[in-house]
């Protein structure tokens, strides 16, 4: 067997926190589904907690930085935006994972709220850059993160085209907004 890395404890903390919820993920049940013993698991982490930290800090790059860093490669903002959308078209179910575990926990609510924070402030910037206005584009920045944060909690969720149909509706009346 290969030896495990950090990144894929982290990678299988994160599917087993989407699959299973919170209360799964625990020491045991991650070395059980990779098939080593705990030792394998100290090896990498000093205990849970710095599990729990190192898996937040990797949830923030994943699920926010990288696509943010996608989005940069476009040049215009709405372009970026485009991208933006695009990526929060995938089916988001560790996002409602681990919001639920923010409602139970202190640490995971505060990465979760720094990572809204993160999330909205770029959004806004992406919307400034378009020529709205400060107000403006921090409503307009909310609309957006709202869709996407609720549309994660209707049963069943809105996902794909229907959440794209959602976006270009919102983007058409922006785009009126703006002539």
């Amino acid at each position: 067997m290969a030896l495990l890395t950090r990144r894929r404890w982290l990678e299988e903390g994160l599917a087993l926190l989407e699959e299973a919820g919170a209360e799964a993920l625990t020491i045991e049940s991650l070395t059980n589904r990779l098939g080593v013993t705990k030792g394998s698991f100290y090896h990498h982490f000093a205990n849970y907690q710095d599990f729990k930290e190192r898996l937040l800090e990797f949830w923030a790059e994943e699920g926010t930085l990288r696509i943010i860093q996608w989005a940069e490669k476009e040049a215009a903002p709405s372009e970026k935006l485009a991208r933006v959308i695009r990526a929060s078209l995938q089916p988001p179910r560790l996002d409602v994972a681990l919001r639920v575990w923010a409602l139970q926990d202190e640490q995971v609510r505060v990465h979760q709220q720094r990572i809204d924070q993160q999330r909205l402030e770029y959004l806004e910037a992406l919307v400034a850059a378009s020529g709205a206005d400060h107000l403006y584009a921090r409503q307009f920045a909310r609309v957006l993160y709202s869709i996407y944060v609720g549309s994660q909690h209707i049963i069943p969720p809105i996902e794909g085209e229907d959440l794209g149909a959602l976006y270009q509706l919102v983007q058409h009346c922006f785009e009126k907004e703006m002539r």
